[in-house]
C-alpha cells in the first residue's frame, strides 16, 4: 500500500457516519503527523554532508524523543476509540443498573483522559521545536514549522474533547486535575 491509500483509508473512516474514529482520532494523528514532520526535517539535516558531529550528536537524542511520542500518538489514536466505545457500553447500561452511575463516571474520565494524553504528548514534541529550529537545515525549515502548528492543532483539539467531557464528571479532584490541564494546554497554544 502506498503511503496516499493509508491517508485515504483514514479519512473515509473519519468522514463515514461512525463515531469512530472521531476528533481525537484526528487530533493524534495530526500530533503524530507533526512528529514525522520533525522526523523526516531532522534525517534530512543529518543526511546533509556539511552536518557536523557535533550536530548530529544534538539532533540524535531529540530525534528518538520524537520517535517516543509518535509512536506514543498512533497508540493514542486506538485508545481515543477505546474510551469512546466505554462511554457507549456505560450508557447501554439499563438506568436500574446499580454500576451505571460509576461505569458513566469511568468512562468520561476515560474519555478526558485519553485526549489529555494526546495535548500531554504533543506539547512534549512541540517543546523540541524551539529546540530544533536554529539546528534544521533551512531548505527544510517550512517542515519544522508545518510540524509546529500540526502539534498545536492536535492540542487545540483534544482541548475541545477535554472540555466536552468534563461537565460529566462528578469527582472534583479530577476536575481540577483537568481544568489544571486545560490551561496548561491553552497557554502553550497562544
Amino acid at each position: 500500500m502506498n503511503w496516499n491509500q493509508g491517508a485515504e483509508h483514514f479519512l473515509d473512516a473519519l468522514s463515514s457516519s461512525n463515531p469512530t474514529p472521531g476528533g481525537g482520532a484526528a487530533a493524534a494523528m495530526a500530533g503524530a503527523m507533526g512528529c514525522a514532520l520533525l522526523l523526516m526535517s531532522i534525517g534530512t539535516t543529518l543526511k546533509r554532508k556539511n552536518t557536523s558531529q557535533a550536530l548530529q550528536e544534538s539532533l540524535q537524542p531529540a530525534q528518538q524523543k520524537i520517535v517516543g511520542f509518535e509512536a506514543e500518538l498512533k497508540r493514542l489514536m486506538q485508545q481515543d476509540a477505546q474510551a469512546y466505545e466505554a462511554y457507549l457500553a456505560a450508557r447501554r447500561l439499563p438506568k436500574g443498573d446499580l454500576t451505571r452511575a460509576q461505569a458513566l463516571q469511568d468512562a468520561l474520565c476515560f474519555a478526558a483522559t485519553v485526549p489529555a494524553d494526546i495535548a500531554s504528548t504533543a506539547l512534549c514534541a512541540l517543546q523540541l521545536v524551539n529546540f530544533l529550529e536554529p539546528l534544521i537545515a533551512s531548505v527544510i525549515l517550512s517542515d519544522v514549522y508545518c510540524a509546529k502548528h500540526l502539534l498545536k492543532t492536535a492540542i487545540a483539539c483534544s482541548l475541545e474533547n477535554i472540555r466536552i467531557n468534563l461537565p460529566g464528571i462528578t469527582d472534583p479532584t479530577r476536575v481540577e486535575h483537568l481544568q489544571q490541564q486545560i490551561n496548561t494546554f491553552e497557554r502553550a497554544i497562544q
